[in-house]
């Protein structure tokens, strides 16, 4: 907020509310009517709707609130001269839609196909489960809450297991309960999606508190080693859109695939336009059907080129087989065979290779051929556009990748998109520098990686952004000098 063209308007709304109203609760009420005086509310939109808002209260409460708008009102009247420079005015009805990113999540898995359904509560995911609750019934699905997270990875791996499109939702504990289940699924090949809206941790942490601190943990947690996705939205809008991505990725590769929110994005609010439900796609993948399999023929675990196996789910015709959470051949039998294991963890292992194509891609944002260049994801997408733009109109043009896809991690993408930068700036809520550490890891040893960090539990600002950009600029320019 430090920026010349910003101006503060400092109302004492508890004060209002006790000698105008002789009530302190209605201070956010009052808080509605400076807003709307100060941007220029049509004051007739507002009284309706704050009416609207309390008629099931009755008369007096009601008379209440819009004596509190009034009092707001009056106050900017007596002591503000300044504008504020808006002026809204009342425009036209669209089709539109307002919805948190845990909404669009939960949205985009019911659209995906996915109808079953098992979590425990735990902020900020929460609402996932509560929306699909609400809503799943309706479509045929089943939403369950388990009695803790153990319960609800091994439900959603059932449910998979017999063909049914499942998730779960969770945040940073619950992800450290499902760790063992999630290398069930992974050496069963059984397609899972779990949803992880992450929070500042470790342990309880902060959980109303934003945080990237996870990825690590999902990228490299379990016991062995097991192909996986990770894949993050940068806003609300993706949200929906590679949640079904998510869907078809888990069932055409057969792997578990996490889609990595966090508070910032998942509990935020957006009004969007219509979501395009018309052009959503299911690929079911190597399911197999009745009619297609002989018994004692199927190999479940079959070795292929692509690394992906055909899949039949219980009741289809000839394809009995055993499922083994040990280590086991393409019958399903279990064995320690060495040769065995070293085929099967690679045929396992190529999935991560055959489903590159498909996988999204990173959004590149900005100037293209600008020398300075910016990667991150989730929600810090906003905060660094925002900077972008202020960089730019400051004459600092800056290129910016939003990493969509984190795992199998895009290395011809970063690779190619910090090639000729001068300086590559990683902006990231945590306090080691994951992402720039795994940049390194993939990519190789870059002296121009800087980390921009933030571990308080708050969102960026834009400004903390851009100082760091233009420090680095400075000190650049004073060595050359």
């Amino acid at each position: 907020m430090r920026r010349p063209d910003v101006h503060f308007y400092e109302v004492p709304l508890a004060k209002i509310a006790k000698d105008e109203i002789g009530l302190e609760l209605v201070r956010n009420t009052i808080s509605l009517g400076v807003l709307g005086r100060l941007i220029g509310m049509d004051r007739e939109i507002v009284l309706r709707d704050v009416t609207n808002v309390y008629k099931r209260k009755g008369d007096k409460v009601i008379d209440l609130n819009i004596r509190a708008i009034e009092a707001g009102e009056k106050y900017v009247d007596e002591h503000f001269d300044r504008p504020s420079g808006y002026a809204v005015t009342t425009g036209v009805d669209r089709d539109r839609l307002i919805m948190m990113g845990n909404d669009a999540i939960a949205y985009g898995a019911l659209v995906a196909g996915c109808r079953f359904m098992a979590g425990y509560p735990i902020t900020p995911a929460t609402d996932v489960l509560e929306w699909m609750a609400k809503y799943a019934p309706k479509y045929g699905g089943v939403v369950i809450q388990a009695e803790d997270e153990l319960a609800a990875i091994n439900m959603v791996i059932g449910a998979g297991f017999a063909g049914v499109r499942a998730m779960t939702s969770t945040s940073g504990p619950g992800q450290a309960l499902m760790t063992e289940a999630i290398g069930l699924a992974g050496v069963l090949e059984i397609p899972i999606v779990v949803i992880e809206c992450a929070r500042a941790g470790p342990s309880t942490g902060m959980p109303t508190k934003t945080e990237q601190s996870n990825l690590n943990h999902l990228i490299f947690s379990g016991h062995g080693e097991i192909p996986r996705v990770v894949i993050a939205p940068g806003t609300i809008e993706e949200s929906f859109y590679l949640t079904v991505t998510a869907f078809n990725l888990a069932e055409k590769y057969q792997v578990p695939v996490f889609v990595l929110s966090e508070q910032a994005l998942c509990q935020s609010k957006a009004t969007l336009p219509s979501l395009d439900v018309a052009a959503v796609t299911v690929d079911r993948g190597k399911l197999e059907r009745n009619g297609h399999l002989k018994f004692g023929e199927y190999r479940r675990f079959a070795f292929t080129a692509d690394g992906v196996s055909p899949r039949a789910v219980p009741g289809t015709d000839g394809g009995m087989y055993l499922a083994p959470g040990s280590e086991h051949n393409d019958h399903g039998v279990i064995t320690e065979n060495a040769v065995n294991r070293t085929k099967m963890m690679e045929k396992r292992m190529r999935k991560l290779e055959s489903m590159r194509p498909d996988l999204p891609k990173a959004n590149v944002l900005g100037d293209p051929s600008a020398d300075i260049a910016i990667i991150g994801y989730g929600s810090n997408r906003g905060p660094i556009v925002e900077a972008q733009d202020r960089l730019a109109a400051d004459g600092t043009p800056t290129r910016f990748l939003q990493m969509r896809t984190l795992w199998p991690f895009p290395e011809e993408e970063v690779r190619a998109f910090i090639k000729d930068a001068s300086e590559v700036f990683v902006v990231e809520n945590n306090f080691t520098g994951q992402l720039e550490r795994l940049i390194r890891y993939v990519v190789g040893p870059s002296p121009h990686l800087r980390s921009v960090l933030k571990y308080n539990g708050k969102p960026f600002r834009p400004i903390e952004i851009i100082e760091r950009i233009k420090a680095v600029g400075s000190a650049r320019q004073a060595l050359e000098v």
